[in-house]
Formats: C-alpha cells, structure tokens, sequence
C-alpha cells in the first residue's frame, strides 16, 4: 500500500469514529475494573496465586527453554523453536519487572534484586545464541554451562518465595498493593478522560493539517485523494519546476524549498478566486482553473508560465527558474471524468518533458501519438530481438555525388526506413528516440552494421568499389563497445575501414568532446573517418567544427534553402565552405534540390551535393543500377592502385 494512502486511511472519518469508540470502551472497562477492585477488599489469596502462578511459570518456561538446549547440544533442536522459547523466558522476565500485578512478588525480601539479575545473565546469553545459530558446526557446550547455572538460581528464587512465613509476608504486601492499584484506578480515569479531550482536539488538528503542505500552506496529494469530481468548464493544469533536482544538487534542498515557495506564490497570484491550487510534491503543483473572459486554454497557459518564469539569487548566482506545465483543457461536451483528466495533464506533461517544451496540451492528436508510439515500442522490442513483428526496419542508400560531375559518385548515406502493419510508414527519427528513451539505442545500431554488411559486402568484395559508405550513429552507439562493433560487424565483414564514415549530429557530439574525440581516435586508427552532420541545426555548432577531430562536414539544407534568390545566403554558405577548407575539412551540401542550386554550388569548387536533385534515397539494388549505369563513375580499387602509382 502506498504511503499516501495509508496516510489517508489513518486520518480517515471512520478512523477516528473507531478511534473514539475505542477510548469510551476503555474508560468503560477502566471504571469498571474499579469498581470490581473495591468490591475484592477480602480476597487477598487471589493476588498471592497470581504472584505464586508468575513465579511457577517462569519457572516452567525455564524448563522448556532447558529442554531446547538439550537438543540443541545434541544436533537435533529446530533453532525456531529454540528462539521461541528464549523469547518467551525474556518475556516472563520482563512482565515480572515491569507489572503491576507482580509488585508484590518484586517488593518480597530481594525478589526486585535477584530477578533483575537473572533477566541480566539471561540477556548475555544473547550475543553469544545468535553466533552459535550462524555458525555451521556449533559447539553449545559453553552456553549449556551458563544457562544451567541460571536454571539452578531460578530454581532457588521460586523455593525462596513460597516456603513458610515467607508466603504470609507475600500475601500481606499483596494485600496492601491491592489497595495502592484501587486508588491508582481514579488517578487513571481521571488521565484518561485527560487523553480523551485532548485526543479531540489533537486529531481534529492532525487531520486538518495532514491535507496542507507545510512548506507552501497549499493543499497536498492528501486533499488531492479527497476530489472526486472537477467542473469540466475547468482546465486542469500539471506543472512542475525544471531542473528543480539540479538546483538541490548545486545549492542544497534549503534553497530549493525557497524556490518552490516563490514559485507557487507566483502561481497563487496568476489563478482567480475560483481555481484551486494543490501541490503534488515538492516541485509539482496541480492546477484546476477557468480561463478568463476573452482568453483561451493556451492563452491561460502561457499566463502561468509568464507568470512563473523568473531569476532567484543566491549570493552572487543567478538561477533561472521556469516551469513545464501539461494541460488538460476544458471540455466543451461531456467530460470524460476527473481521474481521465487528471492523466490527460500528466500524460500531456510528460510529452512536455520528451519533446523539451515549455507547456504541451493534451488532444486527440497526443492520444493517437501516445498509441502509435507504444505500438512502435512493442514492434521495436520483438523485432530487434528476432522475434516476429508487425513491425520492420530496412535501409536506404543516397547517393553522394560530386559537384564538378553529377555522374562522379563518391559514395552513398545509409538511410533507416520505418514501416509497420497497422501504422504504415513513420520518421526514423522516432525510432531512434524511442530506443533511446528505452535502452535499445545500441541494439538498433548493430542490427544497422549487420544489415549495412549484409547488403553491401558483395559490392566491396565482388565489385571492387571503394566508395564510402556514410552511417549515422544514434547517441546510444557512441559507448566503449562502438570499436568493437566497427570493427566486428563491418570490417571483418569485409567492408573496407577505409570506406567508412561515421557521422555525428551536433546533439549527440554534445555529450562529451574527450570522450567522442578518443573514440574517433581508435577508429581513426583503423582507417574508419567521421563526419559533422546537420552542422548548423545546433546552438554551438563553431565550437563542435573546433572541438571534434572530424574529416567530413555535411552542411544542413536550411543553408541551401532559398539560395538561388538571395545573394546573401549564397555568399553566407560560400564563408561555412571556406571555413572547412581552412581546416582541412572535405564539405558534404545537403539538400540540393533543383538545377539553379546545384549551378550556384558548382561554382564553390571541388565540394560534394546530396540531394533530390542529384539521387533520391534507394533500396540497395537500385543503388548498385545507378553505379552499374555506363554514364556512373565512382572509386574502385583499380583507381586507388592507379592514383597511389
């Protein structure tokens, strides 16, 4: 059970009713039980058996606790048994100490005295059963010893209290502790109707107070459990503070509970009379508002977001603080319910969280996304793992060409395509977030080597062709195993090293320069060269030209985009090309699409074009119809053997 809702339970109006009823029996009983104690003023031999009968049973238990060493020592004991009734003596031990009904046979002579001691021997038993019961040959000879010496003086205790005049002595404590408890009855009526009020008060408080979180004074997940139902003329908005678990790792949780307290003031002051505000957790709050009069569901969205997108200092830093917010709107026909809504605003939050936006509001659009995904998902996990699957994955190839002779192919891209039975076709880029966002980013590039030397090998091997062969590696791949799977799954394959490219997106270089560099260095090694791709989709893409040891840079198409009617794109893609050559950089154009783009780059020079214009991507088969073509020039291995000569 969830700790929300056991809480929830303890606080319960049924809880307390029971709790009530369960101090009026105890009261009850408690002045009942006075009342009969005032009525036994006679019966003072009734409280000597007691004490006698607690005296025989320790003494008894100490036999049967006796009996269970005896077994032990000769290997057939059950060590359950035996702790059982270890625990059951502790137990005598400590009702005789701490009882009331024992005080007379404690207050008897030095009984307080000597069973305090034998409690004291029995409990340095203790350490030494729990190593005998841990270890494989145990050897109980030593805590036989021990014990029998207990057994003795237990033995003695009881003769001590029950023979002749000590037993008269016994009765008359008894007698007079019989009369101290009766009075002690009133003091303990008066205590508990004491408790009773005060328990009033004390749980009506806790109850209130376990629905506000202390922090904010805001209503919690506690209160939370208690909606059943929200106006459907409502939106109901999930937020939550970004990076809130980076700002406790850098400035400690004091500073973070500070921020959540600012921010859901700032939230408080951006919601009207009638929206209510609850926090979730410590960086999540819901959201059940009406949009104002003239304004719509993203309109109120974005109100919030203005409204908690602020700086927090702390000293001399500066912590920019905003939120994610997911939005369930309100529905204008039947509402589906409030726990449908509730999971719309999460599930609208989480896609939020994927897709690293600010707000994402939830539609029949989400939904169907959400679906298809998790049927991607499924086919994905049976496919990679050989199993039948709705689900396929095959490879493209587009041709790269070169720009002094559209006929010169210098090699090809490897393109993922992405179809299933019920969905049909679909980005590759969604699958290569979703093996990432679910582990199997690695596994899908291995099958893409396996696939790749699978199709191609024959053209390297049969052919001679010595063109290069371009592959996008998904962030997953970038890992201490990319060697070894370069160099299991296509060299030894017989894909030369040499006509290997392996391409970087400026997202997946951003995790770590040395990392990459040295991984870039071992293929390097090999012969294996790398390329920067969609340079220029990124935020940092100068530094990643500076910083990554690559060989290739493929410059994305919204360079080339527009170029044929502006003289200053052209001379903006002219400069990125210049750049390249200063450092050595072979340049791969992207998206060539028509005749005026490709005459305008003919002009830069000796560069490379892929695009439309030039090849669209093709099933493998095609590719080797357009090298087979009379009119096709592309590298062989006779050509290299010439040009070395």
């Amino acid at each position: 059970m969830k700790p929300g809702s056991i809480q929830q339970r303890l606080f319960s109006r049924s809880t307390v009713i029971f709790l009530f009823i369960v101090i009026g029996v105890l009261l009850s009983a408690s002045f009942y039980t006075y009342v009969q104690d005032r009525k036994l003023q006679s019966v003072s031999l009734s409280a000597l058996k007691m004490a006698s009968w607690n005296l025989a049973r320790m003494s008894n238990e100490a036999g049967t606790f006796d009996r269970e060493v005896a077994l032990m020592i000769k290997g057939v004991g059950d060590p359950e048994e035996f702790m059982l009734r270890f625990d059951v003596l502790w137990s005598r031990y400590d009702y005789l100490l701490n009882s009331t009904e024992s005080l007379p046979t404690r207050q008897h002579q030095d009984n307080l005295r000597r069973i305090k001691s034998l409690f004291a021997d029995l409990k340095r038993l203790e350490p030494q059963i729990k190593v005998l019961l841990e270890s494989a040959k145990p050897d109980w000879s030593d805590l036989a010893a021990d014990w029998e010496q207990q057994r003795k003086d237990i033995q003695l205790l009881l003769a001590d209290n029950f023979v002749g005049e000590e037993a008269s002595q016994l009765m008359t404590g008894m007698e007079a502790s019989r009369d101290r408890l009766a009075n002690l009855r009133v003091l303990t009526l008066g205590a508990l109707v004491a408790v009773f009020v005060y328990l009033g008060f004390a749980i009506t408080h806790i109850r209130r107070q376990s629905r506000t979180d202390p922090l904010t004074g805001l209503p919690n997940s506690n209160y939370l459990q208690t909606i059943n139902s929200v106006d459907p003329r409502k939106n109901v908005i999930v937020c939550q503070i970004r990076d809130l678990g980076l700002i406790i790792s850098e400035y400690g949780n004091e500073t973070a509970n500070e921020v959540v307290q600012a921010f859901a003031r700032k939230l408080e002051k951006g919601l009207g009379g009638s929206d209510e505000l609850i926090q979730i957790s410590q960086g999540e709050f819901l959201v059940i508002a009406k949009t104002g009069r003239g304004e719509n569901t993203e309109e109120l969205a974005e109100r919030l977001i203005t409204a908690t997108t602020f700086d927090w200092r702390v000293y001399e830093t500066v912590i920019p603080v905003t939120g994610l917010f997911g939005v369930a709107p309100a529905c204008k026909d039947q509402s589906p319910g409030w726990s449908v809504r509730y999971q719309e605003a999460y599930r609208a939050l989480a896609m939020a969280q994927i897709e690293r936006e600010q707000l994402y509001i939830s539609s029949e659009n989400l939904e169907k996304r959400l679906r298809d995904e998790r049927i991607i998902h499924n086919g994905l996990v049976r496919f990679l793992s050989g199993e039948p699957s709705p689900l396929s994955l095959s490879i493209v190839y587009q041709p790269i060409v070169s720009a002094l002779n559209r006929h010169c192919i210098s090699g090809a891209e490897v393109l993922l395509r992405c179809c299933d039975r019920e969905i049909g076709f679909f980005p590759p880029n969604l699958v290569v977030d979703l093996c990432e966002r679910h582990g199997l980013g690695a596994e899908l590039g291995r099958w893409l080597f396996r696939q790749v030397a699978k199709e191609t090998r024959q053209l390297y091997q049969d052919l001679g062709f010595r063109g290069s062969l371009s592959i996008n590696l998904n962030p997953a791949m970038l890992s201490d195993s990319l060697v070894s799977d370069v160099q299991g799954l296509l060299i030894n394959e017989g894909i030369p090293a040499s006509a290997l490219c392996m391409e970087i997106t400026e997202d997946n270089a951003a995790l770590d320069f040395e990392r990459i560099n040295d991984l870039i260095n071992e293929l390097h090694s090999l012969g294996v060269t790398f390329a920067l791709d969609d340079f220029g989709t990124g935020h940092s893409s100068l530094e990643y030209v500076r910083e990554l040891k690559v060989d290739r840079l493929k410059i994305d198409r919204c360079f080339v985009n527009g170029t044929e009617h502006s003289e200053d794109k052209m001379r903006f893609l002219s400069s990125i090309i210049a750049m390249a050559e200063q450092v050595y950089m072979k340049t791969v154009i992207e998206g060539v699409e028509n005749q005026a783009q490709w005459n305008l780059i003919e002009k830069l020079g000796d560069v490379l074009i892929q695009g439309y214009f030039a090849h669209k991507p093709m099933p493998f088969n095609d590719f080797m119809a357009v090298l087979m073509d009379p009119a096709s020039r592309y590298p062989t291995t006779r050509q290299l053997s010439v040009n070395a000569v």
